[in-house]
This record gives C-alpha cells, structure tokens and sequence, in this order.
C-alpha cells in the first residue's frame, strides 16, 4: 500500500518547526501560517476565532492534499496591528477558554465522584441512568430490534 506510516500523521520530523510564517507578497498586511501535523479541527477553530477579530481584513484555511499533514492559515490584518499579533492573541484565548472547560469538567467530575461514592463505575463518571448490561443493549451478536431500551439515556456533565 502506498499510504504513509500512521505515526507521520502527529509526528513533526527532526529539524521541522511546527509552525513557518511566509509573508504574502500579494496582499498588504498579509502573512501565510503553515501549521504542521494539524487538520481541520484546529484551523477552523482558529479562523472563527480570527473572524471575529475586529481588525482580521480576511482569514481562510487550507489543506493541501489529504497526504501531506498540515494546514495552510492566511491572514490579512488593517494597518492598526500585525496578523502575527492576532493570530497569537487567538490562540492564547482558544487555550484560555478550552482551559476553563477543562477544569469545569474536571470540577464536575470530581464532584460526582465524590457524590456517588460506592457506586458502579459509569455511574460515577455521570452515565447516570445507563446500564451497560447485555439486558440493556441485547445479547452478544443480536443484531436486531431495540428491544425495551429508551432513547433517552441520562448523562450528567
């Protein structure tokens, strides 16, 4: 097969850097981020995220071939500040906010543990209500109906 390693997916090469910056010379104020072992998820976060910038001209994202392992950033600012400044601005506020989930998560967690002591593993992690039993989701190799289970499976987070 002629798919690259698994591993080049996520692993920057000895002597890459993860991040080069070229400058447009096509665009005023304009600078081009090629993000290396990244894809879709982080580049459409942080073009949202630099889309609500009041001083982002334009911002779009590509990837170059489904192979290669990185994404292409181009962002153009006004006069008032560099794309360098707003893409850095961004990127500590996207690891500020997804910090703040991570620790209201982490509080929640901590807060059904401590609640729920005693009780069945999926139940202290919020799987409230769901019961992993084969009664639940039918014998080994059913393949067939729903049986008695309900849509609604209470998850608590």
């Amino acid at each position: 097969m002629n798919a690259p390693e698994r591993f080049e997916m996520f692993m920057i090469p000895e002597g890459a850097r993860k991040i080069d910056i070229i400058k447009d010379s096509k665009m005023a104020n304009c600078l081009q981020f090629n993000i290396q072992r990244e894809d879709h998820t982080i580049a459409n976060i942080l073009r949202y995220r630099l889309l609500n910038h009041p001083h982002v001209l334009f911002v779009a994202y590509r990837v170059p071939h489904p192979l290669e392992y990185y994404v292409e950033l181009k962002v153009q600012t006004s006069a008032r500040t560099t794309p360098l400044d707003v893409v850095k601005e961004a990127i500590q506020s996207l690891m500020l906010e997804y910090g703040n989930i991570r620790s209201a998560f982490d509080n929640e967690l901590f807060r059904l543990e401590a609640s729920t002591e005693g009780r069945r593993g999926a139940q202290r992690y919020g799987f409230g209500a769901m019961d992993t039993g084969a009664s639940e989701f039918g014998a080994a190799g059913d393949m067939g109906g729903r049986g008695d289970r309900a849509d609604d499976v209470d998850i608590d987070f």
